[in-house]
């Protein structure tokens, strides 16, 4: 399923966040995510009025960023929150609310808020921006990173990459090529560094979570088999992305031979997010167990290892159908409180054209969850 566009002048082309075909990867028993037994759960959401506002000023205002997809965000040491952002459209916001036809597109970008105040970082200049992040001596439009989940390490921030290479000219023919680490500086994010990593047919990035006891920073990836996408666990001891040495969760335990991952979960979309929420692990998707879902979902788990279970509906998008769809939906643990889940969900449409006729079409989306659970049922 399409998840991300890409552009080649006006055009943009549809794109899947994964390697085409089957991956034959171990651990291979384990349950679709549509059979696990839902939650007693009261659950209620609303649009977040003030994040809804700033984006969508400084979108229509700004004359810089005017729409992107991913939005995961961390927080920086001095308070900013950093939104890391794939596929973005700069430039300008016409009278019809739409885009100029010649809108500068880029794969991936930052936008960095400040109490309020937001600036955009790019690569090149803003007359003539770029990705942040460029595969070294590679033609963007065939070779090109997307952006995962971000930590902070230290003064730097890190953020997961995932490349992709088009392997010929048709609409399809693109593939995923590996995983890697971008280290900026935290306060100036300049990038100092890109690291490759090993990956065995995962998109390591999906969602991180930093361990506050036991000295792990957990990622987890997606095996992406488009009909299917089945969740991965590894982890990074001290924190470091692109130094630390990676386990891998296997059938026997952790390893660090990356070929032993496991599926922990099917139903995943490729971006998500994993927290601590009212006593348990709550990892927050779209709901890929379903084509097209207009359905938010969560899982609960006693452990980051899973099982996770106790499927239960957050939210519905009301902008999916027709042409426009909605994914790769995840809360924002820096952002929400005890009560309530910050979510946020891209929107998107099959009709390139639509994306230039209204810029909502693709911008994101952010929602307030409160889901009233306590250890898994409803007091």
């Amino acid at each position: 399923m399409t998840h991300r566009f890409q552009t080649r002048g006006r055009r943009l082309a549809s794109a899947s966040a994964a390697a085409l075909g089957a991956i034959a990867l171990a651990g291979t028993a384990v349950p679709p995510a549509a059979w696990a037994q839902a939650v007693c759960a009261d659950v209620s959401a609303a649009v977040d009025p003030v994040l809804t506002e700033r984006f969508g000023t400084y979108g229509d205002t700004a004359g810089r960023w005017t729409g992107a997809d991913s939005a995961y965000s961390v927080e920086l040491p001095d308070g900013r929150i950093a939104w890391i952002y794939s596929d973005t459209f700069l430039g300008e916001v016409d009278a019809s609310h739409g885009r100029p036809l010649d809108s500068p597109f880029i794969h991936n970008s930052i936008v960095v808020d400040d109490d309020g105040s937001l600036t955009t970082f790019t690569g090149g200049t803003e007359a003539t921006p770029e990705s942040l992040v460029k595969v070294a001596g590679a033609d963007e439009g065939r070779d090109w990173y997307w952006f995962g989940d971000a930590t902070v390490h230290g003064d730097e921030l890190q953020v997961m990459l995932v490349e992709f290479v088009k392997t010929g000219g048709g609409i399809w023919d693109f593939a995923f090529a590996g995983n890697g680490v971008a280290t900026f500086d935290a306060e100036t994010l300049e990038l100092r560094s890109v690291d490759d990593l090993a990956t065995d047919g995962v998109n390591w990035g999906s969602a991180i979570y930093e361990h506050p006891d036991d000295g792990y920073t957990y990622v987890y990836g997606v095996e992406d088999l488009q009909s299917q996408k089945f969740a991965h666990l590894a982890r990074v001891a001290g924190g470091d992305l692109a130094d630390g040495t990676w386990e891998y969760l296997g059938d026997t335990g952790w390893s660090t031979d990356h070929s032993t991952s496991k599926r922990i979960l099917e139903g995943v979309s490729n971006e998500f997010s994993v927290q601590r929420y009212q006593g348990r692990y709550t990892l927050v998707t779209g709901d890929a167990t379903e084509p097209l879902s207009a359905s938010i979902v969560m899982y609960r788990s006693e452990s980051l290892e899973g099982p996770f279970t106790g499927k239960t509906e957050l939210y519905r998008t009301p902008e999916t159908g027709g042409n426009i769809f909605t994914y790769n939906a995840k809360a924002h643990p820096e952002l929400g409180d005890g009560h309530t889940l910050l979510v946020t969900y891209n929107v998107n449409s099959f009709d390139t054209n639509d994306l230039y006729v209204e810029v909502d079409h693709y911008r994101p989306r952010y929602i307030e969850v409160e889901a009233k659970v306590a250890n898994g049922h409803c007091d």
